[in-house]
């Protein structure tokens, strides 16, 4: 196991308590393909594509792009290399196997969580389904023919069912790269739907349908589309469905003959867009610094030339968006690696991830990259730096370069691109896991990998009493935590670690609580109730 530990000393100050923390963070390697699962299924893969937080479960989608263990590449086994989705079921578990997409599918290349809260009908679902669905395209070159198909897991016997999107001619590749999906109501017609983006072919939508066995039903004829660029993203905001095509950036006009309007445009910017690269990445629904309305995050990437240079969008009032200037990677990539020259940035392979900074209780957005990097003496990788960096953008808009695992050494071996980032599902751990590589076009055997950044408290001092409507003592605590209200009246509570997962909640029937943390690992916790919340310290 690869360990990297830093230290540092952080004063934090809330108005109900001011702590002296000594706060660590320590890598770890979670994942690291070319091993075998307890059923002798080959874990391995070029690339860690999602990251998923499923009921407390982690998923990750791992592609097989020039890993010779495929046999596009020069395997002999057509049963290995081809996409997986992996799950690890608690931190000092092993990771196993959890689908194998089957013959051609060579990455799932799409994992998300979604819910849906409506049956076929319109009519509102019982109680909400929350599934886990990925997709893939699967090329056959003896009839030429590619079909589209979504993959949905049954949590209760851990098998996945399957739908077809839709089924076409060659070319494959980008023209049937299905990169994002996404849950809608439709405004006018109350009729939800799922839209998947599926390359160059356009826009898909289907309804939920309980008893199939991958519970969509898929129309299979694109309600928007071809498209000249492929689709890298596809969002809700501001109660509309938008999703990126290149330059442009597109919204749906709802009702029962739905059409399409855009939004915003980049072509200003002269740039020619390589459809490989894609130009808009990463579309991300975030809260409007200016304003009430949602805004947009992204990445500018049009092509060979670009500098991952990012971008928010807010609502102009008239229907578009005013483009606000953030940041460019590769000056901030320069910085970071002293003496560098950042000739390409791509990055936003997903969407920015967002998270609860420890210590700070910052709102932040995480971004990876990949940059080809000339001069310094930093380690590269067929031209790019051998590190796995990443962005961090804090709530006031301001961006800070990271790298997983600390400085790479020359010997080390390559992480190249930081693709996803989730927070741990796991209530004995505050974690942060990233996962990545990008082959790009570069033979890249058993490369996938996935860190873990795990943050620990060593000595806390200094608390002082709270004026909310209720305490808590004793703090610290080892074993059970009482809440104590100013008033008779039923409550709930909830604690939430420092990453903003919930890890216990409860009802109090009284004027007194006695809570069971005994299980909770030794860190800071925050205790909510409604719009309170109070720190306190688990120990051993």
């Amino acid at each position: 196991m690869q360990i990297n530990l830093t230290k540092r000393i952080v004063i934090l100050t809330m108005a109900m308590y001011s702590y002296n923390i000594v706060d660590a963070q320590s890598w770890s390697k979670s994942f690291t393909a070319g091993s075998y699962d307890s059923n002798k299924k080959l874990l391995g893969g070029s690339e860690v594509l999602q990251l998923v937080d499923h009921k407390n479960i982690l998923f990750a989608s791992v592609g097989y792009w020039e890993d010779a263990n495929n046999i596009w590449y020069g395997g002999s086994n057509s049963n290995i290399g081809w996409g997986q989705v992996n799950r690890l079921d608690n931190p000092s578990a092993n990771w196993q196997e959890d689908l194998f997409l089957g013959a051609s599918f060579l990455r799932p290349e799409i994992l998300k969580q979604i819910i849906f809260t409506k049956d076929q009908f319109g009519s509102s679902l019982s109680s909400p389904d929350t599934v886990l669905i990925c997709a893939g395209y699967s090329p056959n070159y003896i009839t030429r023919q590619v079909i589209v198909k979504s993959f949905v897991r049954n949590d209760v016997n851990g098998t996945w069912g399957e739908s077809q999107i839709v089924q076409g001619s060659f070319p494959a590749g980008e023209n049937y790269s299905i990169r994002d999906i996404e849950i809608y109501v439709d405004q006018q017609t109350g009729l939800e739907y799922v839209f998947a983006t599926v390359g160059t072919q356009g826009i898909y939508k289907g309804k939920y349908n309980p008893v199939a066995p991958g519970k969509i039903n898929w129309i299979p004829t694109a309600e928007f589309g071809p498209l000249n660029i492929r689709s890298l993203g596809i969002e809700v905001a501001n109660s509309a469905l938008h999703f990126s095509s290149g330059s442009k950036l597109y919204r749906r006009i709802d009702g029962v003959s739905p059409s399409y309007v855009i939004d915003h445009d980049f072509s200003d910017l002269g740039a020619t867009i390589n459809s490989a690269v894609g130009g808009i990445r990463g579309l991300t629904t975030i809260d409007n610094p200016s304003g009430i309305d949602d805004a947009f995050l992204l990445m500018w990437c049009p092509n060979g030339q670009s500098q991952g240079t990012i971008y928010r969008l807010e609502p102009d009032g008239s229907g578009g968006f005013n483009r606000i200037y953030e940041a460019k990677l590769s000056i901030l990539i320069e910085r970071f690696l002293v003496g560098s020259n950042a000739s390409y940035v791509l990055g936003a392979y997903n969407e920015f991830y967002k998270y609860i900074e420890p210590i700070s209780n910052d709102t932040i957005h995480l971004v990876g990259f990949e940059v080809n990097i000339t001069g310094g003496g930093h380690p590269t990788w067929n031209g790019y730096y051998k590190g796995g960096l990443f962005a961090k953008r804090n709530s006031n808009s301001q961006y800070s370069i990271e790298e997983i695992n600390g400085t790479i050494g020359t010997n080390d071996t390559a992480l190249v691109a930081n693709r996803c980032y989730v927070s741990s599902p796991f209530s004995t751990e505050n974690a942060l896991y990233f996962g990545g590589f990008d082959p790009n076009s570069n033979s890249s055997t058993n490369m996938a990998w996935v860190f873990k950044n795990t943050y620990h408290v060593n000595a806390v001092d200094d608390l002082a009493k709270n004026e909310n409507n209720f305490v808590i003592y004793p703090n610290p605590s080892s074993n059970q935590l009482f809440i104590k209200r100013k008033n008779f009246e039923e409550f709930e509570f909830d604690i939430i670690n420092l990453l903003g997962k919930k890890v216990a909640s409860g009802k109090i029937n009284g004027q007194t609580k006695t809570v069971d943390i005994s299980s909770l690992p030794p860190n800071i916790y925050i205790l909510r109730i409604d719009s309170e919340a109070v720190k306190f310290v688990k120990v051993n």
